[in-house]
């Protein structure tokens, strides 16, 4: 008798438990319930934000003259060195303003500079109009003895060029008086 009585109990428990997990109204069944779950999930108390306003503006380089300074570092064991610019706008811009541009060398050691804008803030609260300056550098740029090519755009013109690097100078086969500038022309390692 004690036995059939916990076969009875035991059957009903198991028959309550796999009823329990195949009722209609579960939510893996029922797909108005798991949506309505998951909207309350999600709803919680988050509170929609909508984005800052854009502080800042691009501006163009329309009519602007870019003044390349060139500057090397020399390898230690001095038979490379390293090239790298300061770009000088001519045009003013604010003075919390960056000027934008991509530079990239390749594996043909060819340096490119693209000057893309100029981005400030719309209400300048810096100390007025400045031109712009930005160091640009090349990763992996020692260069030996040779002439690599310098292709810079601006304003969607490109101005090309040759980096001329021998054991006593670098010297810029740079000829254009406006757009890009190079300046100086020549340094002594």
């Amino acid at each position: 008798m004690k036995k059939l009585t916990y076969s009875i109990v035991t059957f009903l428990l198991a028959f309550f438990i796999v009823s329990g997990c195949t009722k209609k109204n579960d939510v893996i069944s029922n797909p108005k319930i798991a949506t309505s779950n998951n909207a309350l999930k999600n709803s919680g108390d988050t509170t929609v934000k909508t984005p800052p306003a854009d502080t800042s503006q691009l501006v163009a380089l329309t009519g602007d003259k870019i003044t390349l300074a060139p500057g090397y570092h020399q390898n230690v064991a001095g038979d490379s060195v390293a090239i790298s610019f300061n770009a000088v706008t001519t045009n003013r811009y604010c003075s919390n303003g960056l000027l934008k541009f991509h530079n990239t060398l390749d594996a043909n050691n060819n340096f490119f500079i693209d000057f893309l804008n100029v981005q400030e803030p719309l209400v300048c609260h810096g100390t007025g109009d400045i031109p712009m300056v930005a160091a640009v550098n090349f990763q992996k740029s020692y260069q030996v003895n040779g002439s690599h090519p310098l292709k810079v755009t601006l304003n969607g013109t490109t101005y090309t060029g040759n980096i001329i690097v021998s054991a006593t100078s670098i010297t810029f086969d740079w000829n254009y008086s406006t757009g890009i500038v190079i300046s100086p022309k020549t340094l002594t390692r």
